[in-house]
């Protein structure tokens, strides 16, 4: 009898789930994932729309793709409550599903739930759990990862030819970690390094003692980067390490000597958690692998001999190669094979296997592994058998995959330890391969053949990604050697002595693709409002502009030829697709094809551009003529091409054109020239030759090319006398580097400024190219100010450059360089004529505000460029087309790059999305943040945190890749004060300081330029002379004299000369005088009775005297009472009186400077000096000393 329980399964499983439901609804309760506000703002919008910022809107997004890893985490919370699922979890129905999301989830709604509960239960058993929703999300997102799986495919930069100092072959490159330099050493022994810039830093040659220089063979080396050394290998047998700390040189440390072979390749490995743990392992031209383990690598890698006593050590180690297969050292072990029976090509360490690897180009033995067994010299080995040998090898550690260049023409990877037959066979190689390399971080292989042809493979599809081939050096015996640093994605190449450098683009992850291969043009129509692309695949793909979603799609247009570029008649119905096949075909937008055009002929042709007039339409691009076709012609499906009446006008391709209405055709040209047709009657009314790059006169050495800059002409060129080509030549080159490069040939306008150069400049080739032209566009919104001498026609084109023309005065109003360091740039305007959009070949989109750019004639050439609105980069790789166009109020940028994509911007860099997006978008009205006010400006100003667009353009076209490595080179010189924030914002505060007062000329006083003065007519006129001349009239002084006036003087008497200068006889005498006096012959107590030789009286003044006697009164006042045993008492009234004295003879001096004429009209009145017979009081001295007993005058000599 069945139990209760048994009866009713159903019921109580449903009570169950309810139950589980519930629990798990308490789960992520505290959570808080969804409000009642939130509840609401999911009612007012649907909830497949996410809004973003810049007025763009996306919808019809998968729910999977709107969750992020929140939503996740609750989810999983949520279904790992207890139930009766997979491993006890919760498992739920449809309808508790969707409850259950709905109250975990702030997106979606019940139906998108219920449409990802049925894509969860494809067995459609009705429940679902945890388990399966995880594997559904990995299918959906590894699914989601293959559709962008080609940007795995490396986008290259041009092959670079790196200037080499090497005259011999190069036998291996290298980086060093620890300096961060790259080593090359060629076979002469000359090593070189180079810096992350790739400029090189030193270039040496090393010496070895064993051989003379000229028998110096450098056959490998490699560098031991845990001790910063290297060690070279020569072919005399001998393995030599050098220290690599010297800056100056390289010095010997140790010197292997003795090998039994010639030692071929070498490989290094250490220990990263114990440098002293070291492995070098070398191969021979006897087939023998030898490994050095080392296990004390920092402090020595060999024993040291012992020294006897007085005898000095040794720098270099000789290490003879015979005591080491003895096994003689404690620092160093050998182990070694002979699995070989050809030279051992390569050698390499496998960590991972804990074996030594190596090849040779044999069958038998082809590569052999090699595992060291303990206390045994002697390696155990296992051998592959491959047919022709292997030139080169590379181990894969994370797939255990072992890939091998074959000779016979193929890439074979093998397991380790299968040595029957290889997992897998890479084919496509027309020669033998002769290098393989990972690259680790893509997943990929890197082979390089003897043909000069390299290939990307995919390691996990075994499928070639590309083929890389005439880009290398050609030649029958190049010895060629490849290294690539995937730190930095660059490949080295070696051919001989020359060094080819080949550097990956960076990568943009997670990129969104238009097409599968590459995109050379796209156009708009407004009447479909649909944007149409096509790629070099022959593939047009046709877009809602509102939406981004993809509306058709054409496969094989124009069978497996590129389409180069699209047009679109006048009512924006009929498709023109152009093709380097040389046709053109008529579509519609249903994708049938109405009409083929048979422009080139029958042959391969280069359209560049397809232009629809009135009546006809024009093909041009591939030659100097302008192909035709009346419209009266399409009435059968194959059209041949009509005569131009106009015939060949151009000297070089015609590369753009532009039509304005009524009848105005303006066409292009490779070297610059710009012809203007009449359409109707096509023929030629003007030329613009401004910037024009002329041929000269063709000779049989070749053709020279000669830099005019003519005039404009009404039709043809003006005849010139016959010269010889030299002649020619040297005129042109002498007349060019003669005249600043914006005057012209003839002479009438040699007033222009100097133009601004751009990198082009530098060399003949690229300054060539400053006169291609891409793109014409005439501004049809100027048709009124055309005729007043303003700009009517932009034109662009090679190294950067846009110019402004007028097609109605023939002048060339305005020049400037757009894009700094490009090639070439492309451009396009809106249809108000306002703004001006370029891009490059970099991927970057610069706009251009020109509104009241080049409105009025200019008297020269302007070189400033117009304002700039905003600058970004949108693509990774060139811009091949670009369009504007209005939508929604709003002024959108279409731009089609060689990256793959379309992308749709504004003309304020705000990114609306990229043609061929998982996500729609919704264009809306976008106002822009308002321009702040003058005076807000300028309080920005002051505070230094105000920057224009064209600073900022200005600094991000300065900062190339190299410039940043500069400024992180530790040995470079940085200018803080011009290159760095802080300094251009310490200039502007310095500048709006008050400037300090500095010594200026007077331009009144003549006397600072007196040379230059001419004689003037009296009395006002200037003397002739300088500053000390005469004036003509004494009574009328000029102004120059005047300034050398100083009547502060004019008050100061007439000094009075001291006595002894007046008279000297009776102070001095002269020599012979004073040899007459004896001297000698006087007695001891007589020698003080001499008269002086002057009297103080009457060298003194009075009051002097009279200030000398108070003192000396007063001094001996002080004696007298400090005198006996009551000085100590007395101390302090001694201290006060000698202090009332000596204030009281500071008060009399003061009076001195009032007593100066009176003292010298008292001495004159007195008699003067010693000549008066008045009394004098006696004298009082200024020394606080007692004076001693005065001589008396001696009264006869």
């Amino acid at each position: 009898m069945a139990s209760p329980r048994e009866s009713s399964p159903s019921n109580h499983g449903n009570q169950q789930v309810g139950t589980a439901v519930k629990t798990a609804i308490k789960a992520v309760a505290a959570m808080s994932v969804k409000s009642k506000d939130d509840d609401k703002k999911l009612e007012k919008k649907p909830s497949n729309t996410v809004a973003s910022s810049g007025g763009v809107v996306t919808f019809g997004v998968k729910l999977e793709s709107r969750l992020n890893i929140k939503d996740l985490q609750h989810l999983k919370k949520a279904f790992m409550a207890h139930g009766d699922g997979y491993n006890n979890r919760l498992s739920v129905e449809k309808d508790d599903f969707c409850n259950l999301l709905d109250r975990i989830l702030t997106k979606g709604n019940p139906e998108e739930y219920a449409d990802l509960f049925d894509k969860i239960d494809v067995t459609k058993e009705g429940k679902v759990d945890w388990d399966k929703i995880a594997s559904h999300l990995l299918l959906e997102y590894v699914e989601k990862d293959d559709r962008v799986k080609s940007t795995q495919v490396p986008q290259w930069k041009d092959i670079k030819m790196l200037p080499s100092p090497h005259k011999d072959i190069l036998q291996k490159m290298a980086f060093l970690k620890n300096s961060g330099r790259y080593i090359a050493i060629s076979k002469e022994g000359g090593i070189s390094t180079w810096d992350t810039r790739l400029h090189l830093m030193k270039s040496i040659r090393i010496n070895n003692d064993a051989v003379k220089p000229r028998d110096m063979w450098v056959t490998t080396f490699v560098v031991l980067q845990n001790i910063n050394k290297i060690a070279l290998a020569f072919t005399s047998k001998e393995i030599v390490f050098y220290d690599l700390s010297s800056k100056l040189e390289f010095n010997c440390q140790y010197r292997v000597y003795g090998l039994e072979h010639t030692p071929l390749s070498m490989d290094h490995w250490s220990n990263p958690n114990n440098s002293n743990e070291a492995i070098i392992v070398m191969g021979d031209t006897g087939g023998n692998v030898n490994a050095f383990v080392f296990t004390s690598a920092i402090i020595a890698l060999f024993d040291r001999p012992q020294q006897t006593a007085g005898e000095g050590q040794e720098q270099v180690v000789n290490v003879n190669f015979k005591h080491l297969l003895k096994d003689r050292f404690k620092y160093c072990r050998l182990v070694r094979h002979s699995g070989h029976q050809e030279w051992a090509r390569q050698v390499k360490y496998a960590l991972h296997l804990d074996c030594f690897i190596s090849c040779s180009t044999t069958y038998e033995n082809a590569m052999v592994l090699g595992w060291i067994e303990k206390a045994r010299q002697k390696m155990k080995t296992s051998s592959f058998n491959i047919a022709q040998g292997v030139n080169a090898f590379d181990y894969h550690e994370v797939l255990n995959l072992i890939a091998t260049a074959g000779v016979n023409h193929h890439v074979c990877l093998w397991n380790p330890y299968v040595v029957s037959k290889p997992v897998g066979l890479l084919r496509g190689h027309m020669a033998p391969v002769m290098h393989v390399q990972f690259n680790h971080r893509r997943g990929q292989l890197i082979s390089f053949s003897k043909d000069k042809v390299l290939r990307i493979w995919d390691v996990q599809l075994q499928v070639c990604l590309q083929r890389i081939a005439g880009t290398f050096p050609k030649g029958p015996d190049l010895t060629t050697h490849m290294f690539f640093h995937e730190d930095r994605n660059r490949l080295f190449m070696a051919f001989n002595y020359q060094m080819a450098l080949l550097e990956m683009k960076k990568e943009v992850k997670d990129r969104v693709l238009s097409h599968d291969k590459p995109i050379t043009c796209a156009i708009y129509s407004s009447t479909f409002n649909q944007v149409v692309s096509a790629c070099q695949g022959s593939t047009v793909n046709m877009w809602l502009l509102d939406t981004g979603q993809k509306v058709k799609q054409f496969i094989n247009c124009h069978g497996n030829s590129e389409i180069t570029t699209l047009a679109l008649d006048h009512s924006e119905t009929r498709l023109f697709t152009g093709s380097t096949d040389g046709t053109v075909k008529v579509w519609d937008f249903n994708g049938h094809c109405h009409h083929t055009l048979n422009a080139g002929m029958g042959e391969p042709a280069d359209i560049s551009q397809i232009v629809v007039l009135k009546r006809n339409f024009i093909v041009i691009g591939w030659n100097r003529y302008i192909t035709v076709f009346r419209n009266q012609q399409l009435i059968q499906f194959h059209v041949q091409p009509s005569e131009w009446k106009g015939g060949q006008e151009h000297h070089d391709d015609i590369l753009a054109a532009a039509f304005t209405a009524p009848h105005t055709l303006a066409t292009a040209s490779y070297d610059g020239e710009i012809i203007i047709w009449n359409s109707g009657s096509e023929v030629a009314s003007r030329r613009l030759r401004q910037r024009y790059l002329k041929k000269v006169v063709k000779s049989r050495a070749g053709t020279r090319l000669g830099l005019k800059k003519e005039g404009t002409t009404v039709s043809g060129t003006a005849s010139q006398p016959s010269v010889s080509p030299r002649q020619l030549e040297s005129q042109s080159l002498t007349s060019a580097l003669s005249r600043p490069p914006g005057a012209v040939a003839d002479g009438t306008e040699g007033s222009k400024p100097q133009r601004p150069t751009s990198r082009g400049s530098d060399a003949s080739e690229d300054e060539q190219n400053d006169y291609i032209i891409t793109r014409l566009v005439f501004l049809d919104a100027r048709k009124g100010q055309s005729a007043s001498g303003g700009a009517n026609l932009v034109s662009c084109g090679g190294n950067g450059w846009v110019r402004f023309w007028n097609t109605a005065k023939n002048s060339l109003l305005a020049e400037y360089i757009a894009h700094k360091h490009v090639s070439f740039v492309v451009m396009a305007v809106s249809e108000d004529n306002h703004m001006l959009v370029t891009g490059d070949t970099d991927g970057a989109i610069k706009v251009w505000n020109i509104q009241e750019y080049c409105v009025l004639h200019p008297e020269t050439i302007i070189t400033e460029p117009p304002p700039l609105v905003a600058s970004w980069q949108p693509h990774a790789d060139m811009i091949n087309s670009l369009l504007v166009c209005e939508r929604n109020d709003r002024t959108l940028i279409i731009s089609a790059s060689t990256d793959c994509s379309v992308q749709v911007w504004d003309i304020y860099g705000i990114c609306i999305g990229t043609f061929g997006q998982e996500d729609h978008w919704k264009i809306e009205p976008y106002c822009p943040p308002p321009e702040p006010h003058p005076e807000d400006e300028a309080e920005h100003s002051d505070s230094g945190e105000s920057y224009s667009g064209e600073a900022l353009d200005a600094t991000q076209d300065e900062m190339t890749e190299e410039m940043l490595e500069i400024l992180m080179d530790p040995m470079t010189k940085v200018n803080t004060w011009e290159k760095t924030r802080l300094g251009k914002e310490y200039q502007e505060v310095r500048s709006k300081k008050r400037e300090r007062k500095q010594p200026g000329t007077i331009p009144e006083l003549p006397y600072l330029h007196w040379e230059k003065i001419p004689a003037g007519p009296a009395p006002m006129g200037n003397p002739a002379g300088g500053p000390f001349a005469q004036p003509p009239d004494k009574m009328v002084l000029p102004m120059w004299t005047q300034a050398l006036t100083v009547p502060e003087l004019d008050d100061v008497g007439t000094l009075r000369k001291p006595d002894f200068i007046t008279h000297p006889h009776r102070y001095f005498r002269d020599r012979e005088d004073m040899n007459n006096v004896k001297v000698l012959d006087k007695e001891p107590e007589e020698m003080f009775n001499l008269k002086n030789a002057y009297d103080e009286r009457s060298l003194f003044p009075k009051y002097i005297l009279e200030f000398e006697a108070r003192m000396k009164t007063q001094h001996k006042e002080e004696l007298e009472a400090m005198g006996g045993g009551q000085a100590a008492g007395k101390g302090r009234q001694n201290t006060n009186r000698r202090l009332k004295a000596w204030s009281m003879i500071a008060s009399q001096s003061n009076s001195v400077a009032g007593m100066i004429n009176g003292s010298q009209g008292g001495g004159a009145k007195g008699g003067g000096g010693g000549g008066g017979n008045g009394h004098h009081a006696r004298p009082v001295r200024l020394s606080p000393l007692p004076e001693g007993k005065r001589p008396k005058p001696h009264e006869s000599m």
